[in-house]
């Protein structure tokens, strides 16, 4: 595997996408959120901070993201979709869904924030299944 098959111009978008799938997700969600995370209120939460974590996280990801693409160097936009589903399943819904029981969540905000990085994922398969 090599940098150089890497499409850095597609990591960036593939980090706006979900930049963008986050803020849909989030917005059209919030009051459940907000409600399964046992959040009333969330004054004084440092957004800037949080968003400049999540935009850095999901360009950490796109970026590993990519390189794992890179390593099978045969990229079609079925098997980047594949791709993302699978990583999301073996990785991300697992992770999730088992720190969410430990701290004693509902399966409700497992269940939301699974979903979010399942369309992240598959946002970002898109983008690199395209180029």
């Amino acid at each position: 595997m090599s940098l150089a098959t890497v499409d850095y111009f597609a990591i960036v978008l593939a980090t706006v996408v979900s930049m963008i799938v986050g803020t849909i997700w989030y917005t059209a969600l919030a009051r459940n959120w907000r409600r399964a995370a046992r959040l009333e209120v969330l004054g004084g939460v440092d957004r800037t901070s949080n968003i400049f974590l999540a935009a850095v996280s999901e360009l950490v990801m796109a970026a590993v993201f990519a390189l794992l693409l890179a390593h099978f160097q045969t990229v079609t936009l079925a098997g980047a979709l594949l791709a993302a589903f699978y990583l999301w399943l073996g990785f991300v819904a697992t992770t999730i869904a088992v720190n969410r029981r430990f701290q004693r969540f509902g399966w409700d905000l497992a269940l939301i924030d699974a979903g979010h990085w399942l369309f992240v994922l598959l946002g970002q398969g898109l983008v690199f299944g395209s180029f």
